[in-house]
């Protein structure tokens, strides 16, 4: 069944039947090889029925499956491989890269104003999720070739790199967000690996479409949950 970016399930493959947004056509269904793969494919890490790009449980990528469905079609495959992302230790899945151009930083705060905007447009009830009385700034090194975002879960073992479970915890955000990776030339792109509430960038109303890679530039901001910006700095 498809799903739309904010993460509903939905009858429809055009638009949503809960919400009206348009749903995106994945990449892969224009490839039927591929895309009937997809339908039958369990995540090999968990068991997890295929939704997207990544498992919704553990964040297994499923890219470098589709590469051996469709070897025969001429598509080129991405410039370095993916690694699950499960709750062993972080140096035996991601190993510390030293990227061109110098070390990039995710800073991390509750931004009471992305919050405000939030709460004028209906997506939150301010009564329920407050913001923090006393929010703190992180700043997290972006030294692996995937860094995810999202909210840890010993249960689903979902370890973020960049995790929002607190203090203070943002429970607008899913336990798997998204997902920066790391591309040639020392750049970093952001993916929204199924998120329920979205993921926007510098403010836009929009959110970005699920499974696509948004390239990041320097100071670039990542709005996600109920208060979380990410500003990717280089150096």
């Amino acid at each position: 069944m498809p799903t739309c970016p904010a993460g509903h399930a939905s009858a429809a493959g055009d638009f949503c039947d809960f919400c009206g947004i348009g749903i995106p056509t994945p990449p892969y269904a224009r490839r039927t090889e591929v895309a009937q793969a997809q339908r039958a494919e369990n995540c090999p890490e968990c068991g997890t029925p295929r939704a997207g790009r990544f498992c919704e449980e553990c964040g297994h990528d499923f890219s470098l499956a589709d590469q051996t469905v469709a070897s025969s079609l001429p598509i080129t495959p991405p410039s370095e491989p993916s690694s699950n992302h499960l709750a062993e230790p972080p140096r035996a899945i991601s190993p510390v890269i030293k990227p061109e151009g110098g070390l990039w930083h995710a800073v991390i705060m509750a931004d009471p104003a992305y919050y405000q905007v939030m709460a004028d447009r209906g997506l939150l009830d301010p009564d329920v999720i407050r913001f923090p009385a006393t929010p703190r700034r992180r700043r997290v090194p972006l030294n692996k070739p995937e860094v995810y975002i999202g909210r840890r879960s010993t249960s689903r073992r979902v370890l973020p790199e960049i995790d929002l479970a607190g203090p203070p915890e943002d429970p607008a955000v899913s336990h798997l967000h998204a997902v920066l990776l790391a591309r040639p030339g020392g750049t970093w792109v952001v993916v929204d690996v199924g998120s329920t509430n979205g993921t926007t960038i510098n403010g836009t109303d929009d959110p970005i479409e699920r499974d696509r890679e948004v390239p990041l530039h320097d100071g670039d901001r990542i709005y996600v949950g109920a208060w979380t910006v990410i500003t990717v700095q280089r150096g």
